[in-house]
């Protein structure tokens, strides 16, 4: 049977329970011996490590080296160079590192292989000679032989202590060619003032040359240019002579031509007399246009008036026609009507015929028959006294109209014979008016006169049509008339008989029998009637509907004339502008003609005052006598002047060739003084500021005093992981004393961090003050502390988590985590400088934060960034912490009484 399982203990229950085991560590004395020597271990780790790098560079002079001296020395300047030996009396006096001299290059070298020193310097036999050079071809070589498999630090040094040898040599170098160049820039500077002097004693003569021969070249230029103006204006007097004496012959003779040509025009130009007719007919053009311009106007009003009528016609025919179409709608029907009425007489003949022959059978329907058929008979004598007189009315409208329609025709064929007449008027208008401002009035009139025309024309046989249809139906109607006269009279006819029919049936059958025969006689009249007057109404349909289509064409011909009128009074009216226009054209025509008169009879007077004033021929032959003398003297002039500006071009042409060549020996001593210096440039500044003309000034951010310091936060790190790695070996991390069987996992995890956490706490504080005591700064001593302390915890919780998590394969994972970090975190080296593989752990390995922290702490270092770090490290804590409360499984329990620590006893 099972047992049931006992209840689990509370939080503080479970962790009381777990307490005494864990207290019980304690009373073995191995346990207090072990405690106290892992207290110190960390410090012990970061004191040891910071003292072997603490200062490298501060005893290089201990670092054994070798020298080897062969340079023989070179003359330089008359003066005897020994570079090497210089060099190594400076070594001994400040040395490098330790210097031990070797008499040769091959036992130097062996040293190095022996590992006696840790490289050899060599300064070779003609070191001198081409370091003096100081040629680019060649130079002084130091020979340097080094091992880095000896030691990489040591060849490094090797290479500083090289270039530092260098560096120096050259600048001594430099010092001595400076004296040199000084000293040779001296005498330069000495000679190049003599020869300054000389050439400038020699540009003033030049100068003193070239200005004599600018005077003389003045003076010959002056000459030239009057002997130029000479001979120039001899030879335009020469050809102004000639030109002169050709244009007095010229002269002479265009004033004869000129003369007689005068008198001719004097004679042949138009008096007062003359220019007469032409004023008379300007004056009647003017009064002329005023009246046509006159006439057009009152023309274009009667083309109003004219198309006002035609609008009423136009009114008119319309009015016709509608009733012309009503008249042509309703005969049909009137016609229809007739046709019905002798169908209904012809049955009213045969029921009269039964009823006579049906009087012997019985009294009683026929008596109800008569009152029928007399009632019948008044109803239609009524409705055909009433279509008589409609159909008179008709009658009496077509013959007025059959007789107005033609003198309609008449007139309009007078009005179109006019408006042809109107349109040959306009058309000799407009060709006598051709070219002139009342051109395009005139053919806008004879336009509107030709459609004025036409329209007058369609109007005309319009109503030549509707004329012949009004007098058909004007002859038609009568015989309508007629026949619904007979209509009547036989209606009455047949309600006389129907009234003695109903009388004569209650009086006999012989009375009965009369009236039946009375009936039928009526009824047989009216038969006769209805056929005449449906005939006659036929006849009327036919001759109205001639009379409709005739009103149509009336009124088409009435638009047409309508139309035309208002063209015809448009046309006119552009008519009359043109005229009016064409009357102003006539006013200024006038007033030109006079004008032209009035000045022709001035220039007759003129040319008559001209001819008299002109000069006789005998002046005129004088003075074509002696422009031909004077144009032969001042050629001889002309030619003379040529000769003397000849011989002054050649004078002018030696003295510039001349002044040119004493110009260009002037130009050029006066360049060479000018280039010549008057005084050498002393060169600056001094050889060791040339030497270093370029520095670097440094400004430090987080600086460090030596290595030592530098390294402090990287041995902090892995010594606090080494001491919370440590309590694995003295605290049973997966022992649990059976007491504790009922306990949970928070508490037994509380209970095993609360004694370690004790020591790495401790370790802390210590390496703390053992650093500190060391000589490391601390920029922040709260933040060093509280940065150890966080990775102290951190690292414990992260080792506790791999215990719980694996079990006893944890520690060991922690000591290869502690590898890993090593290479990972960048505490010697930028970790950008490791490979792949490590700059992808960097970031997330806790070492790295307590590293970077740490150096915020004590340098000032990752500006902003502390509390970055220290989340971080809280996470990573947090983490930790999540892992060991939720591992159960590697819990080993053993009687309280074996509860020991692992040094002790390989369990837990």
């Amino acid at each position: 049977m099972t047992q049931p399982r006992p209840p689990q203990l509370s939080l503080k229950d479970s962790y009381r329970a777990l307490t005494p085991a864990e207290r019980s560590l304690w009373r073995y004395p191995i346990m207090w011996a072990a405690a106290l020597a892992f207290l110190f271990i960390p410090i012990t780790y970061v004191g040891v490590y910071l003292m072997s790098v603490w200062d490298p560079a501060g005893n290089l002079d201990q670092l054994p080296a070798a020298l080897v001296n062969l340079d023989q020395g070179t003359v330089s300047r008359g003066k005897t160079v020994n570079v090497g030996r210089d060099l190594v009396k400076e070594l001994r006096d400040d040395p490098p590192v330790n210097f031990r001299t070797y008499p040769s290059v091959a036992a130097a070298q062996q040293a190095v292989r022996d590992g006696d020193v840790y490289f050899a310097l060599t300064i070779p036999a003609d070191f001198s000679q081409k370091a003096v050079a100081g040629s680019s071809s060649q130079h002084g070589l130091l020979q340097l032989y080094r091992a880095p498999g000896l030691n990489y630090y040591a060849s490094t040094v090797a290479d500083r202590v090289a270039g530092t040898i260098a560096t120096n040599l050259n600048a001594t170098l430099g010092e001595n060619r400076w004296d040199v160049v000084q000293t040779s820039l001296k005498d330069v500077q000495d000679g190049f003032a003599d020869i300054r002097d000389a050439t400038g004693k020699l540009a003033d003569g030049a100068q003193s040359l070239t200005d004599g021969t600018r005077k003389l070249n003045t003076g010959a230029g002056d000459l030239q240019t009057g002997a130029g103006k000479l001979a120039g204006g001899a030879d335009k007097l020469a050809d102004g002579a000639g030109t002169l004496s050709g244009g007095v012959t010229r002269l002479t003779g265009g004033v004869t031509q000129l003369s007689s040509g005068l008198r001719q025009l004097e004679q042949a130009a138009p008096g007062k007399q003359q220019l007469q007719p032409l004023r008379d007919g300007a004056a009647k053009l003017t009064a002329g246009a005023t009246s046509l311009s006159g006439g057009l106007n009152k023309l274009a009003a009667g083309g109003d008036q004219l198309a006002a009528g035609a609008g009423k016609l136009n009114a008119g025919a319309a009015q016709v026609a509608g009733g012309n179409a009503q008249l042509a709608t309703q005969l049909p029907q009137l016609a229809g009507g007739l046709g019905e009425l002798n169908k209904g007489a012809q049955q009213l003949s045969g029921g009269a015929a039964q009823l006579r022959s049906g009087v012997a059978s019985g009294l009683k329907p026929a008596v109800d028959g008569a009152a029928q058929l007399q009632a019948g008979a008044q109803k239609l004598s009524g409705g055909l006294g009433q279509a008589r007189a409609g159909a008179q009315k008709a009658a009496d409208g077509a013959g007025q109209l059959a007789a107005g329609l033609p003198k309609l025709g008449a007139s309009l064929g007078q009005l179109q014979t006019g408006a042809q007449t109107l349109a040959s008027g306009a058309g000799q208008l407009s060709t006598a008016v051709k070219g002139t401002p009342a051109a395009p009035g005139a053919a806008n009139l004879q336009t509107g006169a030709t459609q004025l025309a036409g329209g007058l024309g369609q109007a005309q046989a319009a109503a030549q049509t509707a004329g012949s249809g009004a007098q058909a139906l004007a002859t038609q109607l009568p015989g309508l008339v007629s026949g619904l006269g007979d209509l009547q009279t036989g209606a009455n006819q047949l309600q006389a008989g129907a009234d003695k029919l109903q009388a004569g049936l209650t009086s006999g059958s012989k009375s009965l029998q009369d009236g039946a025969a009375q009936v039928q006689s009526g009824a047989q009249k009216l038969v006769q009637g209805a056929a005449s007057a449906q005939a006659g109404a036929q006849k009327a349909v036919t001759g109205a509907q001639q009379l409709a289509q005739g009103s149509k064409q009336v009124q088409t011909g009435a638009q047409s004339l309508q139309s035309g009128a208002k063209s015809l009074a448009d046309n006119t009216r552009k008519a009359a502008q043109g005229a009016q226009s064409l009357a102003g054209g006539a006013k200024d025509l006038q007033a030109g003609v006079n004008t032209l008169a009035d000045g022709n009879e001035k220039i007759k007077g003129a040319l008559g005052q001209i001819t008299s004033n002109l000069p006789a021929q005998k002046d005129l032959n004088s003075l074509n006598s002696g422009g031909k003398t004077l144009a032969s003297s001042a050629r001889q002039l002309a030619d003379g002047a040529a000769s003397l500006q000849d011989g002054t071009r050649t004078l002018k042409n030696g003295t510039g060739d001349l002044l040119s060549g004493a110009q260009k020996l002037t130009d050029g001593l006066n360049e060479l003084h000018d280039k010549i210096p008057a005084d050498i440039e002393q060169l600056g500044g001094d050889p060791t500021g040339l030497a270093e003309s370029v520095q670097v000034r440094t400004t430090n951010f987080a600086d460090v005093p030596n290595n030592g310091n530098a390294f402090a936060p990287y041995f902090i790190a892995l010594a606090l992981w080494v001491g919370a790695t440590m309590t694995t070996f003295i605290f049973p991390y997966l022992l649990l004393p059976e007491s504790g069987r009922q306990s949970r996992q928070a508490a037994r995890v509380a209970r095993k961090l609360t004694q370690p956490l004790l020591l790495v706490l401790g370790q802390a504080l210590i390496v703390v003050l053992g650093v500190r005591l060391m000589g490391v700064q601390f920029g922040n001593p709260a933040q060093v502390v509280l940065t150890t302390v966080a990775g102290s915890v951190t690292f414990l919780l992260v080792i506790l988590a791999l215990n719980l998590l694996i079990g006893p394969a944890g520690r060991i994972l922690a000591l290869v985590l502690l590898i890993v970090q090593l290479a990972a975190s960048g505490g010697s080296y930028p970790v950008e400088l490791s490979s792949p593989f490590f700059q992808a752990l960097h970031t997330f390995i806790p070492v790295t934060d307590v590293i970077n922290a740490l150096r915020h702490a004590m340098f000032g270092a990752f500006e902003g960034q502390y509390w970055t770090f220290m989340g971080r490290m809280g996470a990573v804590a947090l983490v930790s912490l999540t892992v060991a409360l939720l591992s159960r499984r590697r819990w080993v329990y053993t009687e309280d009484t074996n509860f020991r620590s692992p040094i002790i006893t390989d369990v837990g």
